[in-house]
């Protein structure tokens, strides 16, 4: 990961659908690092029972935050410095790297020749932010065609995800591990089919929130790249009410999706 202006959004959002032993007003404060990014993204996620604000780290002085409604499935994208508010579904969102490369239209082509996937269960993982968990494992291979300016070159890939998790405790959902994890797959994720699997041999392992996501590319060349997102803390800070509104005055800016940019 490298901090830009990037095509393909990696902001966040979260919303609350709340397992049992988790209260209505809570908060957790998460991280994501790459072998390439010094600094990294970290923020804090603060929750009021189906709505949420979360504020990163402000790297760029202008105090971007996101909001969440609608129990989890709305985005609201703030802007304090352009005095400007972009809604989006929330699903959409977090699948916005895909979406940003099939706004490409014909200038790129892309073909998933061939793909398959491997799970593993590895009992009980390490405590991580005072949980106990469990430790899965989830391999993708594929090769995708890739062409461009009457180039076609062939795309071949291995991407292991190794996910912590207590099976008891869900915390409201963030797009944004979810951005910068699919980012490893953005390729073979443009096909519809293989993001529905890929979803659903995760879902299937994965019970509760994961609050470690490993993350670890492999290239036919020999390349990788690590990458790792988990909750630091779990804590009680709160959100005043007006912090889960768009502040007055401020105007909607719709926007194509796969063209948004957010600066981060």
């Amino acid at each position: 990961m490298r901090r830009s202006i990037l095509p393909l959004s990696m902001l966040v959002c979260a919303a609350a659908v709340l397992g049992a032993q988790t209260p209505s007003t809570y908060s957790y404060d998460f991280r994501a690092r790459g072998d390439h990014d010094m600094d990294g993204i970290t923020g804090t996620v603060r929750v009021s029972g189906g709505r949420a604000r979360i504020d990163v780290e402000d790297h760029n002085g202008d105090g971007q935050y996101l909001l969440v409604s609608g129990d989890g499935q709305v985005v609201t994208v703030v802007k304090p410095r352009e005095r400007t508010f972009t809604t989006f579904n929330s699903d959409d969102f977090a699948h916005i790297a895909s979406l940003g490369i099939r706004a490409a239209g014909r200038a790129v082509t892309m073909k998933l020749r061939d793909s398959n996937f491997e799970t593993e269960r590895l009992g009980a993982g390490e405590k991580i932010a005072g949980r106990a968990t469990q430790h899965v494992r989830v391999t993708e291979h594929w090769t995708m065609d890739v062409g461009a300016m009457g180039f076609t070159t062939p795309v071949r890939q291995t991407v292991e995800m190794e996910y912590f998790f207590d099976p008891t405790l869900k915390l409201a959902r963030n797009p944004l591990m979810e951005i910068v994890a699919s980012a490893m797959t953005v390729l073979p994720s443009t096909d519809l089919d293989f993001a529905a699997r890929s979803d659903s041999v995760r879902h299937s392992l994965v019970r509760g929130t994961p609050l470690r996501t490993i993350i670890t590319e492999r290239e036919d060349n020999g390349r990788e790249s690590r990458t790792v997102l988990e909750v630091t803390k779990i804590g009680t800070q709160r959100v005043e009410e007006a912090e889960l509104k768009v502040p007055a005055g401020y105007t909607r800016k719709d926007g194509d999706l796969g063209r948004f940019k957010v600066k981060l």
